[in-house]
């Protein structure tokens, strides 16, 4: 199959994660084309989403990038659908792999998470994570790899120049025992050091208030350069990704007027404070 023309998938999705591959693998834009015999503005521009990608060139690439399995399949995949809007795919979120997040969220300057009954991936500590997997449908061997692959996206919020994080947590969250009540303790401790940080800002949204503000579903945003943002909602079966304006627009809406009915962050950092002691006296 030959080339097709440019498309539009979450920030040109497949060339971008052939760069991250790429650049994981340890190798340069003018290795890579000396061995393909290619112009490097040629792989420049399919990483940089300005061409696409035909089937031929990308089955080349990644033998070169030495990926196979279920990975190569993955980009193949993503490849077939280079000309759909957005991003999705029709398996359980404890089994997508973390690979398109992390590239997101590195490029990213702004998150905002609102959560109903599980604390954001980005704060949840190794056995709160761990307690999320053992309670999907993960197998025991993958469990372990899942756990570190979530720890390792936390490294965002304390890097140089780190995205601004919101989140915006439902009481349920923090009330729902995931593990033990020792492991929520500790999990809602480790949030209120996160909320700590210049860059994190926590809204509480108590039971009371959630109803009336329309506390419903749980949604994740992604703000990058140039007010351009991505919406990440998943199911028990699926994970999307939406780019369109008038998809991502009323869910950015509808952060901010939650974020305006909870708790400010200081009295959100109080009402977590005591449901940690509460976790810590059962």
């Amino acid at each position: 199959m030959g080339a097709r023309k440019l498309v539009n998938v979450v920030h040109s999705g497949l060339g971008a994660e052939l760069k991250f591959v790429r650049e994981g693998c340890g190798k340069t834009l003018d290795v890579i084309c000396d061995q393909l015999a290619w112009q490097q503005s040629k792989l420049s521009r399919m990483e940089n989403g300005k061409q696409c990608i035909s089937d031929v060139d990308l089955g080349a690439l990644l033998a070169l990038y030495g990926v196979r399995g279920q990975e190569r399949q993955r980009l193949l995949l993503l490849a077939e659908r280079q000309d759909e809007p957005g991003r999705w795919t029709v398996n359980s979120p404890l089994r997508s792999g973390p690979g398109l997040m992390v590239r997101l969220e590195q490029q990213a300057t702004a998150l905002v998470q609102v959560e109903t009954v599980l604390v954001p991936g980005l704060v949840q500590t190794p056995d709160y994570a761990r307690a999320v997997a053992e309670s999907g449908d993960l197998l025991p061997e993958q469990i372990q790899p899942w756990v570190e692959d979530r720890l390792a996206r936390q490294f965002i919020l304390t890097k140089d120049g780190p995205p601004k994080f919101d989140m915006i947590l439902g009481e349920a969250a923090l009330r729902q025992v995931m593990g033990n009540h020792k492991i929520m303790a500790r999990q809602l401790r480790a949030i209120l050091e996160a909320a700590d940080r210049p860059n994190v800002r926590l809204w509480a949204m108590p039971f009371e208030l959630g109803g009336n503000a329309g506390l419903g579903s749980a949604f994740y945003l992604m703000g990058f350069p140039r007010n351009e943002w991505i919406a990440h909602v998943e199911s028990m079966t699926s994970v999307v990704f939406l780019e369109h304006q008038d998809q991502v627009d009323p869910l950015r809406r509808h952060a901010t007027r939650l974020a305006k009915a909870a708790l400010g962050p200081a009295k959100s950092a109080d009402f977590v404070a005591a449901l940690a002691k509460d976790h810590e006296r059962r």
